[in-house]
């Protein structure tokens, strides 16, 4: 009897793990320097191109990147540093999430390190959820949340 792979498993395989996430950042020194030391990701790769203005860092943290995209004469999100409410009514990406074990051990290391809040610890019992969202050096939206028991 042959067992039948779901669609997914089919193109993640078994084990499926993010491999990285791109943000276009104004400035890429400065991002550089917030994801290091707001939240930890060690600096891995790098790569410059200056005949078409463009500049990437990839900043790892256990197997997971965040790839940093510096483009000369690119454009801020409109919506950026606005109340998560507001951007959530344009269509496409509008936040990323971590998943974290301790909330509120996460939200006082983010305040330690000076992370500007965009909202408190809130509870959506429907979702199972319990999160919060800061801002990053751009005003990009970034969700840690722990799941209800």
């Amino acid at each position: 009897m042959t067992t039948t792979s779901s669609t997914a498993e089919q193109i993640f395989g078994s084990a499926p793990k993010p491999l990285h996430l791109g943000i276009s950042v104004s400035n890429l020194e400065e991002s550089v320097k917030w994801y290091s030391e707001t939240l930890g990701f060690e600096p891995a790769r790098r790569l410059d191109l200056p005949e078409v203005q463009f500049r990437v860092a990839i900043l790892e943290y256990q197997g997971f990147g965040v790839e940093l995209i510096e483009v000369k004469g690119s454009n801020k999100n409109p919506l950026a540093w606005s109340e998560p409410g507001p951007q959530h009514q344009i269509q496409g990406i509008v936040h990323f999430a971590f998943r974290v074990d301790d909330l509120d051990a996460t939200e006082k290391v983010l305040r330690n390190r000076g992370a500007r809040f965009a909202c408190e610890p809130t509870v959506l019992e429907g979702l199972g959820i319990r999160y919060f969202h800061i801002f990053d050096n751009d005003g990009n939206l970034i969700e840690f949340g722990q799941r209800l028991k």
